[in-house]
């Protein structure tokens, strides 16, 4: 543990929590990591709230809400800066998160034992664009800024590297791609049940 506090900057080992999710951000051409609540990624408060309360359900008020996001209720292009310098917008560095992989990738049997690392959510300021892409939750795609596109897509493989280089992946290392094998890893695991099934 001591490797990471070392590297690390703002966030802490210990925010390596289910209750955090791993993000990035691409705001003015440049790529952020950040650690964040899975609540925070909910772009457009005001769509959640009405989804809510047409549904019959109560919703706190937006202020409330707003407060655990430095008073943002919708997250866009206009908001990106406010946003990106609060403090419920942990700062991961890349580097970080290489070394909490490599720290892992050696036991791992697949991406599932390692997914906590990975972003569940790419916004980038600068398209107008979110992607989500994760196994349970909110469909964050559905609460989009108005003029923003949503989408739930493995964006960590199918975004052009214009948008996201291999250089702010930390899981390319030294040229290899450690989540591709980390998936084929689960891919042969998941096989070999079969086949031990059948």
């Amino acid at each position: 543990m001591k490797k990471l506090e070392e590297i690390l900057g703002t966030a802490t080992p210990e925010l390596l929590d289910p209750q955090y999710v791993v993000a990035v951000a691409r705001h003015r051409g440049v790529v952020h990591w950040l650690l964040l609540e899975p609540e925070n990624l909910v772009l457009d408060w005001r769509k959640r709230r009405d989804e809510f309360v047409s549904a019959g359900h109560q919703f706190p008020d937006l202020n409330v809400v707003a407060a655990q996001r430095a008073g943002i209720v919708v997250l866009d292009q206009d908001t990106a800066d406010d946003f990106l310098r609060a403090p419920e917008a942990h700062k991961l560095s890349p580097e970080f998160l290489q070394l909490a992989l490599l720290e892992r990738f050696q036991n791992a049997q697949s991406w599932w034992d390692v997914g906590f690392l990975f972003p569940i959510a790419f916004i980038d300021f600068d398209s107008r664009r979110f992607a989500g892409f994760y196994q349970s939750g909110p469909r964050l795609e559905r609460y989009v800024p108005d003029g923003w596109e949503g989408e739930f897509v493995d964006f960590a493989n199918t975004y052009p590297a214009d948008v996201f280089p291999a250089s702010d992946k930390f899981w390319i290392v030294d040229g290899h791609d450690l989540l591709h094998e980390l998936n084929e890893r689960g891919r042969a695991l998941e096989a070999s049940r079969i086949k031990a099934d059948d």
